[in-house]
């Protein structure tokens, strides 16, 4: 049987809400207001997958827009 401590639950929440804290910064400064409420809904309904997956986004379409 796998027990979890409170520390552990402690850390992985405090990983969790940082990378959603993180992903709502990147999106609030480089996207437009529709932009932003699409990927606000997306991290806050589906928050690592969500969170990650913008911060994602934008390091990769960053670089994308750069060479073009």
């Amino acid at each position: 049987m796998l027990i979890i401590g409170p520390s552990a639950i402690l850390i992985l929440a405090t990983l969790l809400f940082s990378l959603i804290v993180i992903a709502l910064v990147l999106a609030s400064k480089n996207k437009s207001n529709m932009r932003f409420l699409i990927w606000g809904v997306f991290i806050l309904s589906t928050p690592f997958v969500g969170a990650v997956s913008c911060i994602i986004s934008h390091y990769f379409g960053r670089k994308v827009m750069d060479r073009a």
